[in-house]
């Protein structure tokens, strides 16, 4: 893991994220970020948390993070499949929930882990 990134880890336990961090390495080296029960709005999942899996590439912040993953699969209110939610990968000996969502913009300057967890965040708080 880069030094920005331990940083930028850092910061949020520092504001109270549990984060676990498995680092892969090789040529497609990445650094895989479990978010241990990270809260989401249980009037929209029927829950209060998951864990969110958020996969950094190696080059970060020059190269966009991308798609996030959650245990347990979420549903809508209506058990519909969420938008962008319909597929599972196995990452970390389990199977995630991928939610293919993908921030319109990625400024290496300004973008980071945290602004990613905010567009994670929006995501989430959709209904959709």
């Amino acid at each position: 893991m880069n030094t920005l990134l331990a940083q930028h880890v850092q910061e949020l336990k520092d504001e109270g994220h549990l984060i676990e961090v498995t680092e892969e390495a090789g040529e497609q080296a990445r650094c895989f970020l479990v978010f241990r029960g990270h809260d989401i709005p249980a009037q929209i999942w029927g829950r209060d948390n998951v864990d969110l899996l958020i996969i950094v590439p190696a080059p970060y912040p020059n190269a966009k993070i991308d798609m996030f993953w959650v245990i347990p699969k979420l549903l809508l209110p209506d058990g519909a499949i969420p938008n962008g939610a319909t597929s599972d990968e196995s990452y970390l000996g389990k199977t995630w929930q991928r939610f293919s969502w993908h921030p319109t913009t990625w400024n290496p300057a300004r973008d980071n882990l945290e602004t990613y967890l905010e567009v994670v965040n929006n995501r989430l708080h959709q209904r959709c």
